[in-house]
This record gives structure tokens, sequence and C-alpha cells, in this order.
């Protein structure tokens, strides 16, 4: 599954094994996934902080949440640079803390491809409850 509001970016991924998604996720509508549950979540390079609650719950029992997105710092390489599109030190583990994710790899630095960044790299896992 791909969710975008641009549908001519997602017709790039057109393939009858990717259920496409047009949405704003920003938009202030509804969740427009529902109760639906998923093994797996990647997000990258975005960051809408109000998204955050949603992602964690649509996790499934034992599904992996990884996220990566832009950090404070990355000012200095360019955009984003904005404070509202950057992670705060720490900010993806406090995440994942709160909604009780055990977290599997973290990291927050400096990298230098693709290009140079800023970033926080997060794995987390929701506890599958059928198994404690």
């Amino acid at each position: 599954m791909a969710v975008d509001r641009d549908g001519t970016a997602l017709a790039a991924m057109a393939d009858p094994r990717v259920e496409i998604i047009i949405a704003d996720l920003e938009d202030g509508s509804a969740w427009p996934l529902g109760e639906r549950r998923f093994a797996g979540i990647v997000v990258t390079n975005y960051l809408h902080r109000p998204l955050l609650p949603h992602l964690a719950r649509a996790l499934a029992p034992g599904g992996i949440l990884i996220y990566e997105t832009f950090a404070a710092g990355n000012e200095r390489f360019g955009k984003p640079s904005n404070p509202a599109f950057l992670l705060a030190p720490g900010e993806l583990l406090a995440f994942a803390q709160e909604q009780d994710l055990t977290v599997l790899g973290y990291f927050s630095g400096e990298v230098g491809r693709p290009k140079p960044a800023m970033v926080q790299r997060l794995a987390a896992r929701l506890t599958d409850v059928a198994a404690t």
C-alpha cells in the first residue's frame, strides 16, 4: 500500500500488488486507513506530528515501524530547515516510549548519502500482546 496526496507521484508505483490511496494526511480529514492493521509501516523523509499516534495504532501486534526523517541541525545543509519539519533531539525515541513500542534500533546524527543531512532513524516493534 502507498498513501500520498499526489496521485501523479503514486502513479510510478502502479502495480496490481500495490494498493494506492490518494489522501491528504494533513488536511484534518479522518485517518484514511480506518481500523486496518499492518505488519510493517515505513515512513521516510516526512513529518506531520499529529499522524504519529495513528501510525502506532495501525501496527498489528508484532508489527514493525521503520521511520526516518530529518532532524534538528539539518538547517546547515539546506531544506528542510523549518523546525516544524525537523525532529527534536530524541523525539522518535520519546514517541516509541509513549506508544509502548519496543525499540529495535535507533540512530540520530549526520549522514553523507544520498546527500549530507541530519536524520533520526527508528525501527520499533509493537509487542505481540498474545505472546505476553
